[in-house]
């Protein structure tokens, strides 16, 4: 079976829909505070691990949690999604990341993270176990120097994936031309999509770069040409996630033998779908 290794920040998510808009010095009521789990399990890595454990892949998720009541949680909560704890780090003393998510009635939201121990992040002996033995590797936001040393790590015949953020603290230049360069299939959203462009030189090459943009088609980058694929758009007001869920979707049916790129984004894109209409339930 192939051996999947997700990289990136763990994340306690914290989402509040308020009735009405913020201001300060006045009270706006909450509306509710997400369905599920509050706070729930987040990080791009883990919204992308999701999928791919429900096809039947246990991933591993290389992140760091702190030694205190929310690192517990988020273990637990990975581990009941069928996601691997192998590959998570205690930092003794450190501060889970929390994260939380503010939607206003009019659809915007903000977005308020405490990194907890930012800087504290090192890849340990038992993650460099873990992401050597993968067969199939995906970064994504991450403390840039474990980014470096985990892309150090990958075997020259595994597959690397990057799903991408245009955050120049998680992805300065240097690391993300190389990580642009090394990667087999690459996810962005539309305005990241000429960030990653730059990093290649405009050279696509063997490569598959997926390109979403919200609620409208994906559009899929080869050399041979690009090929749109049409969402049905879901009326969710959180959709954090989604387009981590889309490329882990994608991922899983690479993973359990899915050879046509076009079949394996429809599969990915359905995954997101199902992720939004949870949420509106």
């Amino acid at each position: 079976m192939t051996r999947i290794v997700l990289v990136g920040y763990a994340s306690l998510d914290h989402p509040i829909q308020l009735d009405g808009v913020y201001r300060p010095h006045w009270t706006t009521p909450i509306r509710h505070r997400g369905g599920g789990a509050w706070p729930r399990a987040g990080g791009c890595h883990y919204y992308a691990a999701l999928p791919i454990a429900r096809a039947g892949i246990r991933p591993s998720l290389v992140t760091w949690i702190g030694d205190d009541d929310f690192g517990a949680l988020y273990r637990r909560q990975c581990v009941a999604a069928g996601i691997a704890d192998d590959g998570m780090a205690v930092v003794a003393d450190g501060a889970t990341p929390l994260c939380f998510l503010v939607y206003e009635d009019n659809g915007a939201c903000a977005c308020l993270i405490d990194f907890g121990m930012a800087g504290r992040e090192t890849v340990t002996p038992e993650q460099e176990k873990v992401l050597t033995a993968a067969d199939l590797v995906c970064l994504t936001v991450a403390p840039p120097a474990a980014s470096r040393h985990a892309l150090d790590l990958v075997r020259p015949d595994a597959t690397l994936a990057w799903v991408t953020k245009n955050d120049p603290v998680s992805f300065p230049p240097r690391l993300r031309d190389k990580i642009a360069h090394r990667s087999r299939i690459i996810f962005c959203n539309k305005r990241e999509l000429a960030w990653v462009d730059e990093a290649l030189g405009g050279a696509i090459g063997d490569r598959t770069i997926i390109e979403t943009n919200g609620a409208s088609e994906i559009t899929v980058h080869r050399a041979q040409g690009e090929v749109t694929i049409p969402v049905s758009p879901v009326a969710a007001t959180d959709t954090t996630g989604a387009g981590d869920t889309l490329a882990g979707g994608t991922l899983a049916a690479l993973a359990a033998g899915e050879t046509d790129i076009i079949a394996a984004v429809h599969a990915g894109a359905a995954a997101a779908g199902d992720l939004l209409r949870q949420r509106t339930a």
